[in-house]
């Protein structure tokens, strides 16, 4: 499936509601080495995984593993992660899709997506100069590679968007007498087949052609073109399917529901409703990247297979000629053996017999034979003799099918060796699942208490901002701590009945994830406050800090809190998540845990052994519900997620323990 400057359009304007002020480039990875996603961060509004591929771009909810490595990547990472998203827009009506990116420093990185021909992904500095290029490019037109300045490609039809009836009856006029209308349009308005024939179908010009058609029948096609382009374009009207394959493959999406639906409802194809036109791109254009992915995972394994198959192709051929000519020299003995029985052997009677059965006498150094299907065979003076050596001929060419057959079979079974291999690799590594949904809190430092409360931090100073301005009700309690880097903590719902735990197990996650963690402190003091205690506005003639409050009133301390958290495995709607805070919380709520301390080990090295002590401790179990899904769940679970999860700074493992949690438990909230 190609996206058509009409499609494109509605993406960039969906990517433009989805992707407001704030969203971030927070880590980039390839699946291929033309594909790659951005993760995206917002202080407040949920993370979105965008792909940019040269098949498209679009926002997925799936969660794809690395197939291929990408020369652009190195690249990409240090231009363009940290930066803010300022705009995505689209070239007029071409398939061609620009994003800025701004920097912390201000800087401003564009990236051009082109997606015809085989598609090309180029960063250009502010001033459009290539910085990386995907495909360099030299044709008659343009020349783009690393240093030049970027120039589109020349416009390709007219603009779908902006046509008017006036200049659709002008181009019928200029266009070729004896063209098919379909074609004119799909010339014209560089649109897809499907459009096209969505055009054609609901204008009741199929099968005309350009001579045909009357001042009304074009009328009709501007209509249904303009219909088409706002249906499409804005998704007022979308009835988004997936057309799938015999084999269940995703093969096409359509953000309208065909007018000429039963051309595409067949028994060789399904279809099948979805909830948005993003979400078919997301299956369709997906199928299309892990497809290619596993052929670039496999790919001398199917040279192989290809070349082997190439071979049994000829030695099938071998064997069909071989019985061929076996089946002709025997027939052609049955008929010498029946002569020499019932016949003269008349010189003149012999040779229109052989001319009969397509052979001859040919003669070599005054030695006569008989050729029969290219093959030589001495002709004897008795006929009989002859139509004997000529069965053992057909005899021998019979036993060299066989021995074709052997050889045909040896080669399937190198075949089916590397097909099993393949395979293999394709079951060993699971390309793609679906990304986990996440609950709103989990964007922020989160855990349930042991009785039962909800808490959330902030991260950094703005999410600290969020939570207070956009969570905070007057039922939570909130914490702080007179430490540098102390995050906001609430209790959601804790003010009338949170217990003496629940309180201390949130003062101590508010000092373990504070600047206490980093610089190896043994405790911390923390308070907590009402929520009509903490203002969000700065006193008169002051200015507070982004993700800073006043506090007003009574702090309540709870002094002497041990720095120390845990992280594990919470089964919570029926999902499992990770899971860090204080390790009494997180030993009534988890499967599956470790305690951890600071100092040891840098955040990628500490999360890779929690991810390993886990997953070992859960599959070594014999005695564990629901091991096995767990397993899978530690295997799956991405150090970043782990990292997120963490205290800033060095941590080390102090224990790995079994929790309390033994089944999928709901939150109650």
């Amino acid at each position: 499936m190609e996206l058509s400057g009409l499609e494109l359009r509605y993406i960039v304007n969906q990517l433009t509601d989805s992707l407001k002020s704030g969203y971030y480039v927070s880590s980039i990875n390839s699946v291929t080495k033309n594909s790659f996603l951005f993760k995206l961060h917002h202080p407040t509004d949920k993370e979105l995984i965008l792909m940019i591929s040269t098949q498209g771009i679009w926002l997925t909810k799936l969660k794809f593993q690395s197939l291929e490595e990408s020369a652009l990547l190195d690249k990409f990472r240090r231009e363009l992660e940290r930066s803010k998203i300022d705009s995505i827009e689209q070239i007029d009506n071409e398939r061609i899709v620009v994003i800025k990116f701004r920097s912390l420093e201000d800087k401003q990185n564009i990236l051009i997506l082109e997606f015809f021909r085989d598609g090309n992904l180029i960063l250009c500095d502010n001033e459009l100069q290539i910085i990386s290029i995907l495909n360099p490019v030299e044709v008659r037109h343009r020349t783009l590679k690393i240093g030049l300045r970027y120039s589109p490609p020349p416009s390709r039809g007219i603009d779908v968007a902006n046509v008017d009836l006036e200049s659709l009856m002008s181009l019928r006029e200029n266009a070729q007498r004896d063209l098919d209308v379909s074609r004119w349009i799909g010339r014209t308005m560089s649109l897809p087949k499907k459009f096209v024939e969505e055009i054609v179908h609901s204008s009741n010009v199929e099968n005309k052609k350009i001579v045909d058609l009357s001042d009304s029948d074009v009328s009709s096609i501007y209509k249904s073109l303009k219909d088409l382009v706002i249906n499409v374009s804005s998704g007022a009207n979308h009835t988004p399917i997936v057309v799938s394959g015999m084999a269940g493959t995703d093969l096409e999406a359509f953000p309208i529901l065909p007018t000429n639906f039963s051309k595409f409802s067949t028994d060789e194809n399904s279809i099948k409703r979805v909830s948005s036109y993003m979400e078919a791109l997301d299956q369709v254009l997906s199928n299309t990247i892990i497809n290619r992915g596993k052929s670039a995972q496999t790919g001398e394994i199917d040279k192989q297979v290809a070349s082997l198959e190439h071979d049994i192709a000829e030695q099938d051929r071998a064997k069909e000629l071989v019985i061929l000519k076996a089946s002709e020299i025997r027939a052609l003995a049955a008929a010498l053996m029946s002569y020499s029985h019932h016949q003269s052997t008349d010189s003149k009677s012999l040779e229109n017999l052989l001319t009969s059965m397509s052979a001859s006498i040919i003669s070599s150094k005054g030695i006569k034979y008989i050729k029969v299907a290219e093959e030589l065979v001495l002709l004897e003076a008795n006929i009989a003799k002859t139509a004997s050596s000529l069965f053992g001929r057909a005899k021998e060419m019979e036993r060299g099918g066989l021995s074709i057959n052997d050889a045909k079979d040896r080669l399937q079974q190198k075949i089916n060796r590397l097909k099993n291999q393949a395979d293999s690799i394709h079951r060993k590594h699971n390309f793609v699942k679906q990304q986990r949904e996440r609950e709103w809190y989990e964007r922020y430092r989160w855990f349930i208490s042991s009785d039962g409360f909800l808490a959330i931090g902030g991260r950094d100073a703005s999410s600290n901002s969020a939570i207070i301005r956009k969570y905070l009700t007057e039922q939570d309690l909130v914490f702080h701590a007179e430490v540098h880097g102390s995050p906001f903590f609430i209790i959601k719902n804790g003010r009338a009945s949170s217990p003496q735990s629940t309180l201390l197990q949130v003062a101590q996650a508010t000092v373990s994830y504070s600047r206490a963690w980093k610089d190896g402190l043994s405790s911390a003091d923390s308070y907590w406050v009402t929520s009509e205690q903490v203002k969000k506005g700065a006193p008169s003639g002051q200015y507070l800090p982004k993700g800073s409050f006043v506090i007003e009133g009574k702090r309540n301390y709870i002094k002497g809190n041990e720095i120390r958290l845990a992280a594990g495995i919470m089964p919570i709607h029926n999902k499992y998540s990770f899971v860090c805070g204080p390790v009494e919380a997180v030993r009534k709520r988890s499967i599956l845990y470790v305690a951890l301390l600071p100092g040891g080990y840098d955040p990628m090295e500490i999360s890779k052994k929690i991810r390993i002590e886990l997953y070992h401790s859960a599959t070594e179990a014999k005695d564990v519900n629901d091991n096995e899904e767990l397993a899978a769940y530690l295997k799956s679970i991405s150090y970043d997620e782990i990292i997120m999860a963490l205290p800033g700074g060095r941590s080390k493992i102090s224990q790995i323990r079994w929790g309390e949690a033994k089944v999928l438990d709901d939150l109650e909230s």
